[in-house]
């Protein structure tokens, strides 16, 4: 029977091939009607004998990248149309826009690229509807050619048929081009004089040069990773401290012989993606990737070619590029030709340039398995701007503007949250000013321009001055309060549940430093339970490049004088100037802040054992402690601290379950005492964090982890055993205090940057599954900071605030 559906389709279904499909569908079924693009999506009209059967295919069979979110059938009057078409887009005035991520080269592409025969061979911006530029071109909606930053491209009379034939694979791929109509490359040497051939830049990768080579989303610096000399220089010219460098891989087989991949691992390498992939180096002796690359740690991010141009650079001699962003340190990333000339001119030795515009910048997403789960450690190109759905709607346009650190914001209507690229970190003019630009740019995109504000409530942060210039209502929120509610939000969840974060720092509601909390809470509110004990920090934020210097301090804090005593070894590493200033600054609370930090205490152990003593990048003290202990093998020694975890976890469920007798205000200090008793019953194994009471919160009192730590390494154990034995002992600490809490629901959210850490997330996701619980945390935001924007958002969106 002949009938008529109008559908409309939500989702991203623009510049991924979605109308085509359904024209050649249509035609395949002997369907008549027209498919075209609005500005929240598509709408078909389907007139004919198998429209059911063109539903059903509709959704079984949709291009690869085609993402639909609604759907909305209504049964119509027929038209009478003799064909189907694909009629122009239109335009109308809705905020449910979705478009594509940038998307790396397909497979049909690259067979192109490489065949002789083929009008497109060796051209460097080569693309379909299935691949290339999307976010970091377009500037408006809907997705058309017009409306992106190759509008002022004329299709040549080949590219234009293509495009207008809905049999072919470039049909209405928008930035399609050929070397007589698009894109050039452009190869300059640092003195910006123009070589002939664009290709002689993969001698001079070969020979040791560094190459500033525009991407998608911006400038990379490149250099041969092999080459021990370039990765040096590299590392100096960019003052990069420590900090690893990315790199690129020509193929799967290749990164085999340096990191270890597993299946989940080699999928997402090879997804549309093509995000950086955190990857276990192979315990290899024979490695032939500079040390410079990743100095101290166990892991190397790895990603695969995801551009032609990166294709056409892996035809040289050799297999591994250092792939690092280009930009100055403390610096926005670069993206436009001329800015990367003057910026870079005294880094690089070569510049590998185009001339199509990036609108967006956009950084290389990083990610990494955790608990066999994709998590994000800065969420960007390949995923922004997708979407995150809510079940409870946004009533309001609405914005989080995030943090001061890795920052990214959130705009937010409807049942929908866009989370912005990674920004990068506020401080200095150049990056609030990118900040700025990205802001009100992005706002075009989505079509949500806010009528209300979310920023974190630290009074000094960058978005809190830039939340308070505007005129809207605007309401701080708690750092931590927004990191439970973006992990919670993300999977749906409404009622209270407790979480644990763990980050480097938070302004608290007491105006401390906050960094490991306890706190039971939604979107409506919280209530802290517990926390690691205040603890001095010297110098504040600007004290905590130098670990050594704060574990001096907490170690003056915690420990007896005559424990004292046995620390003087340590400290040899400070100058005598050095210790009398951090004497004075203890004796006389001078710039000591009091923090709470889960951060500073990896740094603090880092800075004990040696492993990290001045710090060049965010994180670096934690994540190399980290690296000493996953390389730490001593299998045997391993069974005994799990077989140890294990049986007190028992112990300790045994305590909650035969004290649930106890009066109400003695029952927390009577599980409470009979804890610590057992704590200390197996600290040869698991170095002890003993609880305390101050009011109504829990405290974790860490003298005795400190000290253990200090005894076992002037007793001269192995420093990756110190190290592999903290991680163990601070995850099972972490839920066996939310046991006493009271784990809800039998689910415990974490959130917070220390939750990036591999080994201390995998580890706590073990231990909670002995007893039941599931360890909730985030997969489509990053765990740190790049995800509180959406935390804020949601809150907003939950509570009645004064303004403030």
């Amino acid at each position: 029977m002949s009938k008529a559906y109008r559908i409309h389709i939500n989702g991203i279904v623009q510049g991924v091939g979605f109308r085509p499909f359904v024209y050649r569908l249509a035609k395949e079924l002997d369907l008549r009607g027209w498919v075209k693009n609005l500005s929240d999506g598509v709408e078909i009209h389907i007139e004919g004998e198998n429209v059911e059967l063109f539903c059903r295919r509709l959704l079984n069979e949709k291009p690869p990248l085609a993402c639909i979110y609604s759907i909305e059938k209504t049964l119509t009057p027929e038209k009478q149309y003799s064909s189907f078409t694909i009629v122009e887009s239109q335009r109308i005035n809705t905020n449910n826009v979705n478009i594509s991520p940038d998307i790396a080269t397909c497979n049909d592409c690259l067979r192109e690229l490489f065949d002789p025969a083929d009008s497109r061979y060796l051209y460097p911006f080569i693309n379909c509807t299935n691949c290339g530029p999307r976010y970091t071109i377009i500037f408006d909606r809907p997705y058309d050619r017009c409306n992106t930053t190759m509008k002022n491209y004329i299709m040549c009379k080949e590219c234009k048929i293509q495009y207008n034939d809905p049999e072919d694979r470039r049909f209405h791929a928008q930035p399609v081009a050929c070397f007589k109509c698009g894109p050039h490359l452009e190869l300059l040497n640092h003195k910006r004089q123009k070589l002939k051939n664009c290709f002689s830049v993969i001698n001079f990768i070969e020979q040791g040069a560094i190459v500033a080579v525009k991407g998608l989303g911006g400038f990379h610096l490149v250099c041969n990773a092999y080459d021990e000399r370039a990765v040096k220089k590299l590392r100096m010219l960019k003052e990069r401290g420590s900090k690893p460098f990315a790199l690129m891989v020509k193929n799967l087989e290749t990164a085999a012989t340096e990191v270890i991949i597993d299946k989940l691992e080699s999928e997402v390498l090879s997804s549309p993606s093509a995000p950086i992939v955190l990857l276990q180096r192979r315990n290899d002796k024979n490695s032939k990737i500079a040390k410079d690359v990743a100095p101290g740690l166990h892991t190397l991010g790895i990603m695969l070619p995801y551009t032609p141009v990166h294709h056409l650079l892996f035809q040289g001699k050799y297999d591994f590029l250092v792939m690092t962003s280009a930009n100055l340190s403390g610096m926005p990333l670069i993206y436009k030709n001329n800015d990367a000339l003057e910026q870079l001119h005294n880094i690089v030795d070569y510049f590998l340039l185009h001339d199509r515009d990036i609108y967006h910048p956009c950084d290389d997403s990083v990610v990494q398995i955790i608990g066999g789960q994709v998590c994000f450690h800065r969420r960007a190109r390949g995923y922004v701007p997708v979407p995150i759905f809510v079940k409870e709607e946004f009533t309001q346009p609405l914005a989080g503007l995030g943090g001061e650190m890795k920052n990214a914001f959130c705009l937010a209507f409807e049942n929908k949250a866009y989370v912005s690229q990674y920004i990068g970190d506020m401080h200095g003019y150049e990056n609030y000013e990118r900040f700025k630009q990205e802001y009100y740019s992005f706002q075009q995109v989505v079509n949500i321009y806010p009528e209300i504000i979310a920023y974190d409530l630290h009074p000094d942060y960058t978005t809190t001055r830039f939340a308070q210039s505007m005129d809207l209502p605007k309401y701080p929120i708690q750092h931590h309060h927004a990191h439970l509610v973006s992990v919670m939000s993300e999977y749906g969840l409404n009622s209270d549940l407790l979480g644990v974060i763990c980050d480097g720092t938070g302004y608290g509601l007491d105006g401390k430093t906050w960094g490991f909390e306890f706190m039971v809470g939604n979107a409506q509110g919280f209530v802290r339970k517990a926390h690691l004990e205040y603890m001095p920090l010297p110098g504040g934020d600007a004290g905590v490049k130098h670990p050594v210097r704060i574990a001096y301090a907490y170690l003056k804090k915690a420990l007896t004088e005559s424990e004292w005593e046995q620390t003087k070894s340590l400290w040899q590493i400070l100058t005598t100037f050095e210790k009398n200033i951090l004497e004075a600054q203890l004796k006389n609370n001078f710039k000591i802040f009091y923090t709470s930090s889960a951060g500073r205490l990896f740094d603090v152990v880092s800075g004990i054992l040696g492993i990290c003593t001045k710090v060049t990048y965010e994180g670096q003290a934690a994540i190399e402690l980290e690296s000493r202990a996953a390389l730490w093998q001593e299998n045997q020694l391993i069974k005994k601290v799990d077989l140890a975890a294990e049986r007190r976890l028992l112990e300790t469920k045994r305590i909650l379950a035969t004290q649930l007798t106890y009066d109400t205000n003695n029952y927390k200090k009577r599980i409470i005492e009979l804890y610590n008793k057992v704590v200390k019953e197996y600290s040869e194994e698991l170095f002890p964090i003993l609880l305390d009471m101050e009011k109504d919160i829990i405290l974790l009192r860490i003298d005795r982890l400190l000290y253990e730590i200090v005894r076992r390494l002037i007793s001269c154990s192995d420093i990756g055993e110190i190290a592999y034995r903290f991680h163990y002992s601070l995850a099972l600490s972490i839920l066996e205090t939310a046991m006493i809490i009271g784990i809800i629901e039998n689910k415990l959210v974490v959130g917070g940057g220390v939750f990036q850490n591999k080994l201390l997330t995998e580890i706590l996701i073990t231990l909670a599954q002995k007893i039941g619980v599931s360890i909730v945390y985030p997969t489509k935001l990053p765990i740190g900071d790049g995800g509180i924007a959406f935390g804020q958002a949601v809150i907003i969106n939950n509570c009645n605030f004064s303004k403030d």
